[in-house]
């Protein structure tokens, strides 16, 4: 796994997380997911955006890197979100995927039945986010191996972390607050019904992967205006 700095509250010195690009996964040390700024938040939000759809599978069982005993999965709830950790029975950390870490940032959303229908008249397969196995999109809207619900970004997550960012360093957020939601919301739409790019697809695509890429593409222009 790779070192990655960012800034946290509570220290004037970065944190170090360590991530994998190829497992998407992170970890996180006792209370370091919590204590991220949201600039911290927004660069991994790009890094995940970066590093795709995951290229190897999950191991069936992990241990802590820092205590070698096996990490236990866990249910946690953020507000009303629901999402799922590996953590170290002796609280030095956590694991995570991916998804899971854009669950707990509120950075994901179920679509709407008009946006579900526009996909299904689309692609007939895509890639469940949380487990890889395929969904048949035609006739399921969860994936039958793991239970993920069928999942988006959710733009106005992103767009009320650059808010907070901007409110955090005393700056000028971003004029139009709807402007910038909507260009989020559009970026990753554009990306998802992409017709030209669907019909070369395997049916293998990843709607939380494609939408993070696109969004994340976007996050730096928006933090140069802040």
């Amino acid at each position: 796994m790779a070192p990655l700095m960012l800034e946290a509250f509570g220290t004037l010195r970065p944190i170090e997380i360590t991530a994998c690009a190829a497992c998407n996964l992170f970890w996180f040390d006792k209370g370091e997911s919590i204590r991220l700024t949201p600039k911290a938040v927004l660069e991994l939000f790009q890094y995940i955006g970066k590093a795709g759809t995951a290229r190897k599978p999950l191991a069936a069982s992990f241990s802590c890197p820092l205590c070698a005993t096996a990490l236990v999965l866990t249910q946690d709830l953020q507000r009303s979100t629901r999402f799922t950790y590996w953590r170290c029975r002796n609280d030095h950390g956590r694991l995570i995927t991916f998804h899971q870490f854009l669950r707990e940032k509120n950075f994901i959303r179920a679509p709407s039945p008009a946006e579900l229908a526009k996909l299904r008249a689309i692609v007939h397969q895509i890639s469940c986010s949380q487990c890889g196995a395929p969904v048949d999109l035609a006739n399921d809207s969860a994936c039958k191996h793991c239970g993920a619900a069928v999942a988006l970004i959710d733009p106005e997550g992103v767009a009320k972390a650059v808010r907070e960012l901007a409110a955090s360093a005393s700056a000028t957020a971003p004029s139009d607050p709807e402007a910038v939601r909507t260009k989020l919301s559009d970026a990753q739409i554009n990306a998802i019904f992409d017709l030209d790019r669907m019909r070369r697809s395997e049916g293998d695509d990843d709607l939380v992967a494609i939408g993070a890429a696109a969004i994340g593409g976007l996050i730096a222009v928006l933090l140069r205006s802040i």
